[in-house]
C-alpha cells in the first residue's frame, strides 16, 4: 500500500505539537532517549545535497539542534500528513517546511511510543533541504 497523502486538521495539528513540545521539555528529557533523528537512512548517497546528514553539515547543525528547530515549530509551518504502513504499521507523519538560512527545509517527524511501555518519544526522519519547493501550507496566514 505505501503511503498516503492528506491533511490533518487544525486541531491534530495544535495536538501534535504540543505532545511533542510536552516530551521536549519534560523535566526527565533525555535527548539521546527520548529523540530519535534518522541522521543517516540506507538509500542515501554520499554526495546527495538533500540528505538529513548532508544538510547538517552544511547548516553545521548538531542534534541539539535539530530539537529546538522542532520546538519552534507552528501551525503555520505544516504542509501535509503522511500515513505510513511500510515500518510499523498505519501511522501519521507530520511533515513541516520551514527557512533555515535561506533555504526551505522539508521536516517530517511523528511521536511513537516505547515498547510496551507508556513513555513516548520523538522519532524525526526526515530533516533536510527541500528537494522540491514546499508549496502547501493551509495553515499559514495571508499576507
Amino acid at each position: 500500500m505505501g503511503k498516503i497523502y492528506m491533511s490533518s486538521s487544525r486541531a491534530d495539528v495544535k495536538d501534535f505539537l504540543s505532545q511533542m513540545n510536552s516530551i521536549f521539555s519534560s523535566d526527565g528529557f533525555n535527548i539521546d532517549r527520548d529523540f530519535v533523528f534518522q541522521r543517516i537512512r540506507e538509500q542515501d548517497e554520499p554526495d546527495d545535497e538533500f540528505t538529513n546528514e548532508n544538510t547538517m553539515l552544511e547548516l553545521d547543525y548538531d542534534t541539539e539542534d535539530v530539537v529546538e528547530e522542532l520546538k519552534s515549530l507552528s501551525i503555520e509551518d505544516y504542509s501535509e500528513s503522511i500515513v505510513d504502513n511500510v515500518a510499523d504499521g498505519f501511522k501519521i507523519f507530520y511533515v513541516f517546511g520551514k527557512q533555515i538560512s535561506e533555504h526551505d527545509v522539508y521536516i517530517k517527524v511523528r511521536i511513537k511510543q516505547r515498547g510496551r511501555t507508556a513513555d513516548d518519544f520523538v522519532f524525526c526522519v526526515s530533516f533536510h533541504f527541500a528537494r522540491h519547493p514546499i508549496t502547501v501550507y493551509p495553515y499559514k496566514r495571508k499576507a
